[in-house]
């Protein structure tokens, strides 16, 4: 009977490692959970915690250099001024009134965010993406690694244009000509809440793969926004059931789920059929 025990519990674990193979796991802001997030160690750190895809955000200087940040602005959670001081809270600080030789002198990763307490602080910049880009690829040949796929999220909106950030069209230009000049157009998602980017990055780079972010509305609803069809599809957790996955197979959709840090929920997620998730943390690293 024992041996029966040991041999079925054997199978278990042999079943599913073998039904996480072909599960595609996002590193939401390069793990942030582990590392500050945004930053090049976050995302190299990433590469060796099972990463398929290494997920960010982009805004913009003054001087028109894209920089790896979640909001257009300095964030007092995880941020300290040149000399180690804490920030103050609000948008004042934002980087497209600021060189990037300024923005640079900041500190985004001494200061451990306060929903995150087993990350890992040390001193870090913000990078831009050029950097980030050339740091990862490096990375990756020097330690024979498989290269890695970029999700990049475009945080505009209508209110942000000319104020905190470029207009759409400039915008997506100003990206685009880095991901075509690191040569990685093949290996990159541009993903957006707004459309605009999305259809722009359609009509001028069709090749590059786009996916669309909500937290709200139908997937009918929110496909009619556009004049074509997004390649990905990322609502978040509490939109995904069983009629969404079969709408999305039927379609031709690849269905993600948005960002999650719940085991159970991500494994309700998985159970559904949808095989890519993203995450602050790896799987094995999650409660």
């Amino acid at each position: 009977m024992k041996r029966t025990i040991l041999l079925f519990s054997a199978l278990l674990i042999g079943f599913g490692s073998f039904a996480q193979q072909d599960t595609i796991m996002y590193a939401h802001r390069g793990f942030r959970g582990l590392m500050p997030e945004n930053t090049i160690p976050a995302m190299i750190n990433a590469l060796h915690q099972g990463a398929d895809i290494l997920e960010m955000d982009i805004a913009f200087s003054s001087d028109k250099q894209a920089i790896v940040s979640h909001d257009p602005w300095m964030d007092h959670l995880i941020t300290l001024d040149p000399d180690g001081k804490d920030i103050t809270p609000g948008k004042g600080l934002p980087f497209y009134k600021m060189t990037y030789e300024e923005i640079r002198k900041y500190d985004a990763g001494s200061k451990q965010h306060k929903d995150f307490t087993r990350q890992q602080n040390f001193s870090a910049y913000i990078p831009r993406l050029v950097d980030l880009i050339d740091s990862v690829e490096s990375h990756v040949k020097l330690h024979n690694l498989t290269k890695p796929w970029y999700s990049i999220e475009t945080k505009t909106s209508k209110k942000r244009d000319h104020v905190v950030q470029p207009a759409p069209e400039e915008f997506v230009k100003l990206l685009m000509a880095i991901i075509v000049l690191k040569g990685v157009e093949d290996r990159v998602i541009i993903q957006s809440f707004d459309e605009r980017t999305l259809e722009i990055v359609n009509r001028d780079f069709p090749e590059v793969q786009t996916m669309i972010n909500v937290n709200k509305g139908t997937l009918e609803e929110n496909m009619a926004r556009f004049t074509f069809q997004p390649d990905f599809y990322a609502p978040v957790p509490a939109l995904i059931d069983a009629a969404l996955v079969d709408k999305c197979k039927t379609l031709g959709i690849k269905l993600i789920c948005g960002n999650v840090n719940d085991k159970k929920e991500i494994d309700r997620i998985l159970s559904l059929g949808v095989n890519a998730y993203c995450t602050d943390y790896p799987y094995f690293a999650l409660k």
